[in-house]
């Protein structure tokens, strides 16, 4: 195991830290590994793959972060209380093969003999390990592979309720999850994605890991299919869209200047006034203060745009 000093949680140093290793082989950070795994509900492998093949950008705090900050120290003090032993943030990254992983908590950052990740959650309701998710087992057990020492999670469920939670070892785990951040990982230095991980890979994700080139390609005739679903999607979603104005205009001359609609003395439908959302001005702002405007102006991630060209039978 190495330590490295822990940039700013969030900055673009600390980032980088969880990306690429000194050789510049990809690395994995223990909030990676439940993706990696496919034990995520809030990312996909392909996202991963992306996210991972290009340089990290700093992002904004989000509600759920700053509240998981906020409410760290506390969770901390309660494991310390806990476990009988001062537990406390520390200032190093620790690495291991493939992985790059900060801690929450140890007893000690040069020799952690515990480690304590905090959590918040209103999502899941935690009262022993059986409750534990498969996303925070993934972690805990990274977590477990880089220190080789019990982790332990210390709650505060959608219950309101605080708990502290032994991680159970899992040898097998470690195993397969070394296995798979070498495999995937090698994928990522190579720039190579297999077909049958790319199988999985949504439009989005192949925009962000292939250079578009002015360039043609044959493909398979079972394209035909694919392009008939589309075009039938998005003639579907017009029909819809047309469908819906419709069936609002008729309900909304119905009702006129009434906020409730009934049917034999039952609400079924309610329409209500409802304050204008604010609103920025940037035409005005733009003319009359183009300079400033310029400052602030930041050039979008690149798209594609994905258009059928199907000759139509006579």
């Amino acid at each position: 195991m190495k330590r490295t000093l822990k940039e700013k949680h969030g900055s673009k140093e600390w980032l980088l830290s969880r990306w690429r290793d000194e050789q510049g082989r990809c690395v994995f950070g223990a909030s990676d590994v439940p993706v990696l795994m496919g034990a995520s509900p809030y990312k996909t492998r392909g996202e991963l793959f992306a996210d991972k093949l290009n340089e990290p950008v700093v992002q904004p705090d989000s509600a759920v972060f700053r509240r998981g900050n906020l409410l760290e120290k506390p969770l901390l003090e309660a494991a310390s209380e806990f476990l009988g032993v001062n537990i406390y943030t520390p200032e190093y990254v620790y690495r291991e093969d493939r992985f790059s992983v900060s801690l929450d908590g140890v007893d000690s950052e040069l020799a952690p003999s515990v480690v304590v990740e905090a959590k918040t959650t209103t999502r899941y309701s935690i009262n022993d390990a059986t409750d534990l998710p498969a996303e925070w087992l993934w972690q805990g057990w990274t977590q477990q592979a880089v220190l080789n020492c019990p982790v332990w999670f210390s709650v505060l469920d959608r219950d309101l309720k605080i708990s502290m939670v032994c991680c159970p070892e899992n040898r097998e785990a470690i195993d397969s999850l070394r296995l798979e951040a070498e495999v995937f990982g090698d994928w990522i230095d190579q720039g190579v994605v297999p077909d049958e991980e790319l199988n999985n890979f949504s439009a989005d994700d192949i925009t962000r890991i292939y250079k578009v080139e002015p360039t043609s390609v044959e493909l398979d005739v079972q394209v035909i299919d694919w392009l008939v679903a589309l075009e039938d999607a998005r003639q579907q979603s017009k029909q819809a869209t047309e469908l819906e104005t419709k069936a609002k205009d008729a309900i909304a001359q119905m009702l006129k200047g009434h906020e409730i609609g009934l049917v034999n003395g039952v609400q079924v439908v309610s329409w209500k006034q409802q304050a204008g959302k604010m609103s920025f001005d940037m035409t005005r702002l733009k003319s009359e203060q183009p300079e400033l405007v310029k400052q602030y102006e930041k050039q979008g991630n690149p798209y594609r745009v994905m258009r059928t060209h199907r000759k139509k039978a006579n």
